[in-house]
């Protein structure tokens, strides 16, 4: 079921923004990328301020937060590219066509990754992700996500250990990452695994508000 739904998703956004235009769509690209980023990377500082002012939804706010952070950022970012970018640039009929058609491609996958990725922290039934052997294997979309944003956060996302605008890092080092000073996501790959064991402990809950 949630592969039949990720690719009606797909189909549905690459039909809507392939009217829109190449120029459009980059834009649109560009702003999915970043806002996707950004809400990949600080989604846990945030999640952590909501379980500070209550606690009875913690189970919950690591969803509602990378939400909240990719739609709020999503907002600002296309309202400046709207304000900078106020002519629309006009192509030839063949670079056009091509453009918009590998962008609307483009700008459905991004989505269906982070979507699914967003996915992991719902509070869905365990057997979503497949039967206990597979549960923890997570579906293509969301491992190649974690994948991206592991290797953003070793890069052009990466951050000092001691960075005074983050929650402190207690993570610890992959061998890989032993000497260098940055906050890696998800450095030994158990991010699908802890979220399959969360979804376990839900599905005994007769609620999700929490003591």
């Amino acid at each position: 079921m949630l592969i039949a739904i990720g690719i009606l998703t797909f189909i549905l956004i690459v039909a809507s923004t392939w009217w829109f235009g190449l120029w459009s769509n980059l834009i649109t690209l560009i702003n999915l990328l970043i806002s996707s980023m950004l809400a990949s990377s600080i989604f846990e500082p945030i999640s952590t301020e909501l379980e500070n002012i209550n606690r009875s939804y913690r189970l919950l706010y690591d969803f509602i937060a990378v939400w909240l952070v990719f739609i709020v950022s999503f907002i600002v970012i296309r309202a400046i590219t709207d304000t900078l970018s106020g002519y629309r640039l006009k192509f030839d009929n063949v670079t056009e066509l091509i453009g918009r058609s590998i962008l609307s491609v483009w700008i459905a996958g991004v989505f269906i990754c982070f979507s699914f990725f967003t996915l992991q922290m719902a509070p869905l039934p365990p057997d979503t992700y497949g039967n206990s052997q597979t549960v923890d294997q997570g579906t293509i979309p969301d491992r190649l996500w974690l994948a991206f944003i592991q290797s953003r956060s070793r890069g052009a996302l990466s951050s000092s250990k001691a960075a005074g605008i983050w929650p402190e890092y207690k993570l610890p080092d992959h061998p890989d990452d032993v000497g260098k000073d940055m906050r890696v996501f998800d450095p030994y790959a158990r991010f699908l695994r802890f979220n399959a064991t969360r979804r376990q402990t839900i599905s005994k809950m007769k609620r999700l508000r929490v003591n």
